[in-house]
């Protein structure tokens, strides 16, 4: 027992020795940034603590404030219950619009029985952080702070306002969103944002960067609800009208139809680098839709991948469903959810008006679960490729910069539909083969990725502020 104490303990001595080498190998920005970090992550801002947004927001104002920031540039929000937060960065020109830099502080739910490890508890091992939100959207969120208060600490002044948008509930009805972008000429004064919460690089196996890609577009996220009724009855008698069966077939109608390709200069531009990685066939599929949308052949091709498919057309999947009151009676009632995810600058009132063409039956009802909002894509400006080009050359060196299109949705495109230009430009690479996890169990990213995001973010509002010369 002895021996296994002494082991143990000088085990612990040289864990102990490792950390404080990794602490003291840090700069007193990368410090700060832990420090802000480990409180974003341990403060479990998901649906089941609503009380917990509050307490960030609050936190962050502390910090702000004790930076130097003025109180009056500092705006808490409660919009429903839900909170969210804009800090303004003075700048020397007032009259000129501001740059806006953006990230959600809530996060997906995570239940402690299921991880490994404590979900809203910052873990850093085997060259990972660890917890709920380290990913989505924290190390965004925390980086944007870090950089303002490194900045204002240093007495860096810049040319115009810089503003970050902090954003509540994200994961669920971006209610918060909503409020700021209808109301952002009032709140922000900006003229375009920079998104956190999507965009980033990419490395090989061996951490060698490979690429950059800026988020430009978002596919539209809607919600259907498909309703059929009818008075049942005993499950002794059936009929014809069964509404199960009724909904079955109009679904039935819907997994068979496919919504008409379409091609915008951002996904022109994800297909081409596509292409790159592909051979035959699918190669020659992708180059040929990227030149001629109209070539049915190449769009067919591509439809049979999952990938591709959802690049290039609008998709509606029934992922829900809910049906009859007792095993004994005919069902008065059978529900499907389906969910759509519309292509950039299609309106989702002629989806769902598809949708019902294609059933061709008024015995089922069509509503819509929720208002989506709807945009085209942002244009690709060459101050923002410029921008992000000089953010990431510090850490990664030159690499090629290209444009995406998201499947799922951020933020962003609220913005989006009020004409303000988004773009992704988060600071995080991703290795080949990591799986960052994020809304899934054990979410994770590389520390070192967490580190130099720092720097892209300082660099980055130095770019578009007047202290790059």
């Amino acid at each position: 027992m002895k021996f296994l104490k002494t082991t143990l303990a000088v085990s612990s001595f040289a864990l102990f020795a490792s950390a404080t080498l990794q602490a003291a190998d840090l700069s007193a920005h990368e410090k700060m940034a832990r420090e802000i970090y480990k409180e974003t992550v341990e403060t479990p801002t998901s649906t089941d603590h609503p009380e917990a947004m509050f307490t960030l927001t609050g936190n962050l104002k502390n910090r702000f404030m004790e930076a130097g920031f003025a109180e009056e540039d500092i705006t808490l929000l409660n919009v429903d219950g839900l909170g969210g937060m804009i800090v303004r960065y003075p700048g020397k020109d007032r009259s000129k619009q501001g740059i806006g830099f953006m990230a959600h502080l809530d996060v997906v739910t995570a239940k402690r029985k299921d991880w490994v490890l404590d979900p809203f508890v910052l873990t850093e091992k085997d060259g990972f952080f660890m917890g709920r939100g380290t990913a989505d959207n924290k190390a965004g969120a925390v980086g944007l702070a870090a950089t303002f208060i490194k900045l204002k600490k240093e007495g860096y002044v810049p040319d115009r306002d810089l503003v970050i948008i902090y954003t509540g509930d994200e994961e669920t009805g971006m209610v918060t969103t909503k409020h700021i972008a209808a109301n952002r000429d009032k709140l922000l004064n900006i003229e375009l944002i920079y998104n956190s919460d999507a965009g980033g690089g990419s490395m090989d196996e061996d951490g060698k960067p490979l690429a950059y890609s800026i988020q430009a577009a978002e596919k539209t996220y809607m919600t259907l609800l498909l309703t059929v009724t009818n008075s049942g009855g005993h499950s002794s008698q059936p009929r014809d009208d069964n509404a199960i069966y009724q909904l079955i077939d109009a679904l039935q109608k819907v997994e068979d139809y496919s919504f008409p390709p379409r091609l915008n200069p951002v996904s022109k531009i994800m297909l081409n680098v596509a292409a790159e990685n592909e051979t035959g066939e699918m190669k020659q599929a992708l180059l040929d839709f990227a030149n001629d949308p109209s070539d049915m052949v190449a769009a067919d091709i591509l439809s049979n991948n999952v990938r591709y498919n959802s690049i290039t057309r609008t998709t509606c999947v029934t992922t829900m469903l809910e049906a009859g009151h007792a095993e004994n009676a005919l069902p008065q009632s059978a529900q499907a959810t389906v969910n759509c995810r519309i292509m950039p600058g299609v309106d989702p009132a002629d989806v769902e008006h598809v949708l019902a063409s294609v059933i061709g039956d008024d015995g089922v009802v069509i509503t819509r679960k929720a208002e989506p909002s709807f945009a085209d894509a942002s244009p690709l400006r060459e101050d923002v490729i410029a921008a992000v080009k000089y953010a990431m050359a510090e850490e990664y060196g030159e690499l090629p910069v290209s444009a995406n299109m998201s499947a799922g949705g951020t933020d962003g495109k609220e913005f989006r539909a009020y004409g303000m230009p988004v773009y992704g430009t988060g600071g995080l690479f991703g290795r080949k083969g990591d799986r960052a996890n994020a809304h899934g169990l054990n979410e994770k990213i590389r520390v070192d990725s967490f580190y130099k995001s720092l720097t892209h973010w300082e660099r980055l509002m130095k770019f578009v502020s007047g202290g790059v010369q």
